[in-house]
Parts: C-alpha cells; sequence; structure tokens
C-alpha cells in the first residue's frame, strides 16, 4: 500500500508532491525528517502495477528515485522507463555525495537526472533543491550571459611541469577569488584534464574523481550548477576539477562545443591542463574558443624543437598574435638562453617565467600542493600575475589592496616581488 505523510502548510511557498518510486520503503522517515513543512510525501512500490496518477499527484509534484550506491542499479532502470512511458514526470535523485555515496549520484547522472536530492545537506538545502527542480528552466539566452574566461595550458612536451602548474594556479586562482568576492556569492573556478597521462590532477589535488570529461560529453545539455556541485570533485577550495578517468587513451573525437558552452556559463573560470596531449589530438574547436593559449616550455633543446612544432601546427590560428602566450618553467639562471631570449626566438610575448624549485615536486611526491608546505615560496609569487589573467573576478582592480588581497591567498604577509 502507498505511504503517504503531510505536514502543515509552509509559508514560503506552494505545497510539494512527493512521490517515491522504489522497491523499498526504508529511506521515507530520514526523507519525512528533512522535508519542509506543507510536503505530501509518498510511496509508490515499484514491484505492483503502477498507473500515471499513482506518480502524478498533482501540481507540484516530483517523482523520487533511490539513488543510494545499493538502490541505484535498479532506479537507473526505472528512470529509463519512465522516460519512455512518462516523459512530463520531473525525476528527482535521492542520493548523498559523502565518500563512498557519491557513485550513486554519478549514476543517477548518467541515467539522465539533472536534480538530486543530498542526504547529506541540511534541511534548507534540501527545500532549496526541491524548488530548483519545480522551477521552469532558464532559457539558453539566459544561461549563457555569463561566459567565462578559458584559458588552454598547452604544455609542448610532455614533463615539462604543466599539469602540476596548473593545480597550483588553480587552486590559488579560487582562494584569491574568494578573498576579494567577500561575503559576496562566489562562483567556483573549473580545472578541467585534457592531459596525458590522465588522472594525475586528481593525484596532485587528492581528490576522488566519479564524474569524468567524457561523462560531461554525453552529458553536456544537463551541465548547471546543481550538476557541478553534486557530481564533479571539489577541492577544499573550492575549486571544482572535470578530470579524464585514470588510464583513459586517446581524447574522444565527440566535438565539445556544446560542453564548453555549458561550462563557460556556469563556472567563473575555466582553466583546461593539456600537458602532453599531441596537438593533432586536441580538439580544434577548444583551440579556437579558447580566450588565450598558454605555451608551457622550458629552456632545453628538445622542449625548444617541440615549441617550434607546436607553432607550425597553430599557424592557422585565429588571432594567433594576440592569444598565444609564452610561459618558461622551471628556469634557473644556468638553463642556457634566457626566456627573453627564447620569446625573441619564436616572436612570443612573454607572459611569466618560473623558478625552478625542486620542492614542487616533493610536495607533489607526497600529495601536497605547494601552497599547503609553503605558501610563500617563490615559484608561487610567480604565479600571481597569472592569476589575473585567469580569472579577472579574483583581482578587481584596485591600486590600493590588490598586492595585500593576493599576500593573503599566499597566506601570510606581503611579499617582495624582486
Amino acid at each position: 500500500m502507498p505511504y503517504a505523510t503531510a505536514l502543515p502548510l509552509h509559508p514560503q511557498g506552494p505545497p510539494m508532491n512527493l512521490v517515491l518510486y522504489g522497491i523499498d520503503r526504508e529511506l521515507l522517515p530520514r526523507l519525512a525528517a528533512k522535508l519542509p513543512p506543507a510536503t505530501a510525501l509518498h510511496w509508490q512500490d515499484s514491484g505492483e502495477p503502477t498507473s500515471a496518477q499513482d506518480l502524478q499527484r498533482g501540481p507540484q509534484n516530483l517523482v523520487l528515485l533511490d539513488f543510494r550506491p545499493e538502490h541505484a542499479s535498479a532506479s537507473t532502470v526505472l528512470a529509463q522507463q519512465l522516460q519512455q512511458t512518462q516523459p512530463d514526470l520531473t525525476l528527482v535523485a535521492v542520493g548523498a555525495t559523502s565518500a563512498g555515496q557519491v557513485e550513486g549520484v554519478v549514476m543517477a547522472l548518467r541515467a539522465g537526472l539533472r536534480d538530486v536530492l543530498d542526504l547529506d545537506s541540511d534541511n534548507t538545502g534540501i527545500e532549496a533543491a526541491l524548488r530548483r527542480a519545480l522551477s521552469p528552466r532558464p532559457a539558453a539566452s539566459a544561461q549563457q550571459a555569463h561566459k567565462a574566461r578559458l584559458i588552454v595550458l598547452l604544455g609542448v612536451r610532455a614533463g615539462v611541469g604543466t599539469s602540476t602548474l596548473a593545480a597550483h594556479l588553480s587552486v590559488l586562482a579560487q582562494q584569491t577569488h574568494t578573498l576579494a568576492q567577500g561575503d559576496a556569492a562566489v562562483q567556483d573556478g573549473l580545472l578541467m584534464e585534457l592531459a596525458q597521462p590522465a588522472g594525475d590532477l586528481a593525484l596532485y589535488l587528492n581528490l576522488d574523481s566519479r564524474f569524468h570529461y567524457e561523462d560531461a560529453l554525453r552529458n553536456a545539455s544537463r551541465i548547471d550548477a546543481t550538476l557541478a556541485r553534486t557530481a564533479m570533485a571539489r577541492h577544499p577550495s573550492g575549486l571544482v576539477l572535470l578530470d579524464r578517468a585514470s588510464g583513459s587513451d586517446a581524447l574522444p573525437p565527440s566535438d565539445p562545443g556544446a560542453l564548453l558552452q555549458r561550462l563557460r556559463s556556469v563556472f567563473a573560470s575555466v582553466l583546461c591542463d593539456a600537458g602532453g596531449c599531441p596537438l593533432r589530438q586536441l580538439p580544434p574547436l577548444l583551440l579556437d574558443q579558447a580566450d588565450e593559449i598558454w605555451l608551457v616550455a622550458d629552456a632545453s633543446i628538445a622542449t625548444l624543437v617541440s615549441l617550434d612544432h607546436a607553432l607550425k601546427h597553430l599557424s592557422g590560428q585565429r588571432d594567433r598574435e594576440k592569444r598565444l602566450q609564452l610561459l618558461i618553467n622551471r628556469h634557473d639562471d644556468n638553463s642556457g638562453m634566457s626566456p627573453e631570449q627564447i620569446a625573441r626566438r619564436f616572436e612570443l610575448p612573454l607572459l611569466a617565467t618560473l623558478p625552478e624549485r625542486p620542492r614542487v615536486r616533493t610536495a607533489a611526491s607526497h600529495g601536497h600542493l605547494l601552497l599547503q608546505d609553503a605558501p610563500r615560496d617563490p615559484y608561487l609569487r610567480a604565479l600571481a600575475p597569472l592569476v589575473q589573467r585567469l580569472d579577472p573576478a579574483a583581482c578587481p582592480v584596485q591600486a590600493h589592496g590588490l598586492r595585500e588581497r593576493l599576500a593573503l591567498a599566499l597566506g601570510g604577509s606581503q611579499w617582495k616581488t624582486k
């Protein structure tokens, strides 16, 4: 028999009708304790014959599917059946984003559900998620009003430190963005991995990533702030990681245009790590849409030859002279050609020079970022000019206070630039 509970009228919005559809009613008490007043919660046994009336219980109606890991497979089948037989129903996943539980949420997103009730959130978060699910989706023009900067970090050769740089820069930018915005709502930055080998960024950031670039390509039309919050891996700083599964081979051939459009509408900035990936494998659209392409190199002869080959490959890029920037990594004064000489030789603007710092790799070998071990290290100080380039909102143009804000993000008092 269906189970129902109704609570007193809620003054903040119209009452909601929720139907938990599945084979187990055990979730009902836990779910009911988190629902706002005026919510009618029903249980419908999926093992019994079910009509449209059983699931459509009136206005403000949502059908909930249990996507905790132990029930996710069965709910995936139910979601597919309902999407085919009753496409007008609004389906919402019930799951959790804590360690060991997030796989169910990822399965829900792969099954086509875009709204998730996170059982780990408080009652206010649950109500907000319900209201979002019931609200009309914003028009495409409204979703695309914001367009984040897209920066591609293009390591011209494997081993020049592109992924290490990407991890440190993106976390530093997120921390600085949060400081700059103060109490205002802060948009998260996105770090996207197209590098080879895949999976390094999750190791550097000490994250367990379950929703990958390949998943995002398949679900591009559903990418929004809710999906980013519930499915993608998130660093304690607030940075969101969209990586590739460890051990992945070549990039999928799918056109990433729709995905890039969605990501740029959701995040404050998008930094793409393309270190070690052969240029012929990178989607041409990614390079074409990038606001800037930062060529990461060092002063070794082999790297300079690779830089020459990369520039020949990019010779047809639009606005090449405006978008290509040179970034010399792991520089020391005894490494041969100076960064300025390299920039002149290849007729590129020199964006930044990052010093050779063995402790960067030492920290990485312990699963740390240098930001944790030595927040005022010269390597991190050299990243400061790149932060504003990546995310202008992270460093408001203020003659007074900019350096102080960056110093705080680096974990202490003001630092010298020389």
